[in-house]
């Protein structure tokens, strides 16, 4: 029997169980060899846990990658596949990361081996997570993309009309047609030009000594008159003439001087008021006057700021409305533009950092969702580590040592039969070149 033919095969045909077809495809899932497992019963339930594991974990990643591509894809079927595909690939590199972690009982040793491993599981995890987030939370994120895809829909319309000038002349509309109220209010109300201003106090000033005048003169005008026509009537005759007739005619009146007199002085000092009051009143004529043309002349002015204002509004309506009908042709490519990047997965993905960020109950929701996945993906690892070396490691380790000093010694074989031959070469060679040199020093003899 050969040194190098390991011991342990007979160990196989005496293995007290044979693993089902469900074991065996878990074996498969975990990387391990069935033979080995045959021979050793005790290691059975580790790797279906592991292998189990794998395999669920390849399947969440189906679904995942099937949500993940019916977001991009209409048809079901090519969602499914890619799925598939996805799933796949993840129990691939599952089931590489598990069954490249070797137990050789060097824990700090093993846990560095097994460090970029658990890394890759941790990115795989979140990866797997992320399509069923977005599934689980599909409502919520569909409502935060409505209002998203809202907002960058009039952000879109904003930029169209930046982009023709439509913001400008809206901002000029607005401004023309706050100067047209303005200008409105001050042609209906109290102009506000300086000349106004100015003739208006002093009318104002003249009215009022007018009217503090008339309060004072016009009581002793009357009174005066009062006076007078009691005097009058008490002192003042009838005289009469006898014509050749013999009729008698009035002939003016008899009043006393002294009477007379008064009635004088009263009449002067009437006459005096009712000249300063004529003289206020014309002033005060003369600047209502005045005021008026102001009046007239401001009014005429708004009318003219008014008349230019309206064409102006004008102006801007129709070069509103020409640049309206280009906004009317772009603006559905841009709105269709912003809605493409309000949808599909990554808007998804974005929509749920965003939904995270504003409820603290989501990013919790979220966070433990991804942890339960990660701690799913990286078990398999973590069981690997954490238990203790079992003999289907001695057997393995068996198994690759004797693969290893078989492959070692067949290549010293092979190193030694080449040495053989190099020396045997090298002397037939030395042979070869003693025997010609004697061979010609016989012929030189000869000759």
């Amino acid at each position: 029997m050969d040194a190098y033919e390991p011991s342990w095969e007979s160990s196989y045909q005496d293995a007290p169980e044979k693993p089902n077809a469900l074991k065996r495809f878990f074996f498969a899932c975990a990387g391990a060899y069935n033979k080995i497992l045959e021979a050793c019963p005790s290691e059975h339930a580790k790797y279906v846990g592991i292998g189990a594991t794998i395999f669920l974990t390849a399947c969440l990643a189906v679904i995942s990658g099937t949500f993940a591509i019916m977001t991009l894809v209409e048809s079901p079927m090519v969602a499914v596949l890619a799925g598939i595909m996805w799933g796949a690939l993840i129990f691939n590199l599952d089931r590489y990361i598990v069954s490249s972690i070797r137990k050789e009982g060097k824990v700090w040793h093993e846990v560095g081996l097994a460090f970029p491993r658990i890394l890759l599981a941790v990115v795989i995890s979140i990866v797997i997570t992320k399509p069923i987030e977005v599934r689980l939370f599909d409502n919520q994120i569909n409502s935060e993309l409505f209002a998203y895809v809202a907002d960058l829909e009039r952000d879109a319309e904003k930029k169209v009309d930046q982009k023709l000038g439509i913001d400008s002349l809206n901002v000029a509309l607005a401004e023309v047609d706050s100067a047209r109220q303005q200008y409105k209010k001050m042609k209906d109300g109290r102009p506000t030009s300086f000349d106004y201003g100015e003739v208006n106090r002093d009318y104002a000033q003249a009215k009022q000594r007018y009217d503090s005048m008339s309060r004072v003169y016009l009581p002793r005008i009357s009174a005066n008159e009062a006076k007078r026509r009691d005097l009058w009537s008490r002192y003042a005759t009838r005289k009469y003439v006898v014509d050749e007739a013999g009729n008698s005619k009035p002939d003016g009146w008899d009043f006393p001087p002294e009477h007379q007199e008064t009635n004088n002085r009263i009449y002067q000092t009437n006459q005096a008021l009712k000249a300063e009051l004529a003289t206020a009143e014309k002033e005060m004529l003369r600047y209502d006057k005045q005021r008026k043309s102001a009046r007239e002349e401001f009014s005429q002015s708004v009318g003219e700021e008014l008349a230019m204002l309206q064409s102006q509004r004008e102006e801007l309506i129709k070069m509103k409305d020409a640049q309206m009908i280009i906004r009317e042709k772009e603006l559905p490519g841009a709105l269709e533009k912003a809605r493409k990047y309000g949808i599909g997965f990554p808007a998804k993905i974005q929509a749920l950092e965003r939904l995270k960020e504003n409820d603290s109950a989501m990013w919790w929701m979220s966070n433990l969702i991804v942890l339960l996945f990660m701690l799913l993906e990286t078990s398999p690892i973590f069981v690997k580590l954490i238990t203790k070396r079992g003999p289907y490691d001695y057997l393995l380790a068996r198994i690759e040592h004797h693969k290893k000093v078989e492959s070692l010694r067949y290549i010293s074989d092979m190193n030694y039969d080449l040495n053989a031959a190099l020396q045997l070469r090298s002397r037939k060679s030395i042979g070869e070149g003693i025997n010609g040199s004697k061979a010609s020093e016989g012929i030189i003899s000869k000759n």
